[in-house]
């Protein structure tokens, strides 16, 4: 599957589920609702691969051992949801999620294909 295509997906499986669901869990423990975005997703060329997700979300939200733990709760409950969708496109490569991030290379020749 092209990459453009699963992130198509990913992004509609965000913008239709996940923004929902995580702003509902937001809004419980009285803060405002939270918008995901997928910005890029990059196959490593290591074996046996990785699939980087690129993920920016509004408010901004970055991974740390400092954060409280509903904030480590929430991500890591859209990890396991990130990991079981890629599963139900047949991607099961490991997957790492980058938190408003960006790729460091944008140079095609060092990732692989899908």
């Amino acid at each position: 599957m092209e990459k453009e295509s699963i992130k198509k997906y990913l992004q509609n499986y965000f913008d239709f589920v996940l923004n929902e669901r995580y702003s509902q869990k937001r809004e419980e423990l009285g803060f405002s609702p939270i918008k995901f975005e997928v910005h890029d997703i990059v196959k490593g060329s290591f074996q046996p691969p990785m699939v980087h997700v690129f993920l920016d979300t509004e408010p901004m939200m970055k991974k740390s051992v400092a954060n409280k733990p509903w904030a480590s709760m929430l991500m890591s409950g859209v990890e396991r949801d990130i990991e079981n969708f890629m599963k139900s496109l047949s991607i099961s490569f490991k997957i790492k999620i980058h938190w408003n991030k960006r790729p460091i290379f944008n140079n095609a020749t060092l990732s692989a294909d899908y």
